[in-house]
This record gives structure tokens, sequence and C-alpha cells, in this order.
């Protein structure tokens, strides 16, 4: 009898440990799937942040292909036939011409400072809102509007008063003084200030 409860017990026992055995590999299944969980969140956040990373890109292009842009619209506006002649017109005025000597010039005079003025206006407004580098328009034409700014700065101050318009040409006396600060008109031309330049 007691051999007959001896292997009872150890058929029991191995039972038993069978189905402990038989579960372990549940367990490694169970872990196993919150790994592939663990790498699929990891992917999930790699691929958010490369697609971010591309679309800021993506972004500096769409920017640096407008700057261009507006560079090569801002040449051509230099270049047309109603810009030469005002400027041509203003540029042989003294600066500090006063309103009433340029008004006494005839409506020529004064028609081509009221190109120049709205001309270099939306220039201002472009460069402060950043369309525009401002390192460009300097190089392009801050001589230019500086220089039309000292011609017609007493005619513009006049409007304003005459009209009761405060806002008028703003922005060109804004980036006249932008200029102005930094020193345009004395700066050295760059046939001296560069001598020696490798193209990039």
């Amino acid at each position: 009898m007691r051999d007959k409860r001896t292997s009872v017990a150890e058929r029991r026992a191995v039972k038993g440990g069978s189905r402990r055995i038989r579960g372990e590999p549940t367990n490694a299944v169970a872990m196993s799937w919150e790994a592939v969980t663990a790498l699929g969140t990891a992917f999930t956040a790699l691929v958010i942040v490369a697609t971010a990373v591309v679309g800021l890109g993506q972004l500096n292009v769409i920017r640096r292909q407008r700057q261009d842009s507006a560079a090569v619209e801002l040449v051509r506006s230099l270049q047309d036939d109603g810009f030469i002649r005002a400027y041509n017109l203003v540029f042989s005025l003294p600066a500090g011409i006063t309103a009433t000597d340029l008004r006494d010039l005839g409506t020529s005079y004064v028609d081509a400072g009221v190109i120049l003025g709205f001309r270099f206006e939306m220039l201002g407004v472009l460069v402060f809102k950043g369309v525009i580098p401002f390192a460009i328009v300097e190089d392009l034409a801050g001589g230019l509007v500086l220089g039309a700014w000292k011609r017609l700065e007493d005619s513009v101050r006049a409007t304003r008063r005459d009209k009761h318009w405060p806002g008028y040409l703003e922005w060109f006396q804004w980036l006249a003084e932008q200029f102005e600060r930094r020193g345009r008109l004395d700066l050295t031309p760059a046939f001296e200030r560069i001598t020696h330049w490798n193209q990039p």
C-alpha cells in the first residue's frame, strides 16, 4: 500500500510539473507581443519625427524659393521704363529740396516722386514681412531708397500735413531710416570692399 501511495503522489507531481512547463510558453508569447507592440510604437514615433523633419525642410525650400522670386521681381521693378524715368527726374534734384520747390518744377517731377515713393513703400513692407531679405534689398537698392528719401522727405511730410494722412509713405521712410542707421551712403563700394572673392 505504501508503494502504491508513493507512485500515485509521484504521478501527481509529474502532472503538476508538466502543467507548469506547458504554462511557460504562454508567458513567453505574451512577452513577445509586448516587445512587438513597443517596437511598433517606437517605429511610429520615428516616422512622425522623420515626417516633421522633412516637412520643415520643405518649408525652408519653399521660403527660399519665395525669396528668390521676390528678389527677381525686385530687379525687374528697378528696370522698367516708368521707374527709370522717375529715377532720372528725382535724382536730378538736390538733396533736401523743399516741397514748394519740387511743386514749382511741374507735375512731371511731382509724379516722379510719387512713383518712386510708392515703389519703395511696397518694398519696405516686403522687407518688414520677411518676404525679401534685408541684405538683398540693401545691396540692390539701399542707396536708391536713401537717396530718394533725402530728395522727397519734405514733400512727403507736406503731403501728410496737407491731406491729414500721417501714414503716407510710412514704409518708404522706415526703409530709408534703416539704411541711414547703417551708414549706407558712407559704405565703401563693393568693388573696393570686396577685392578677393571666391564664387560659391
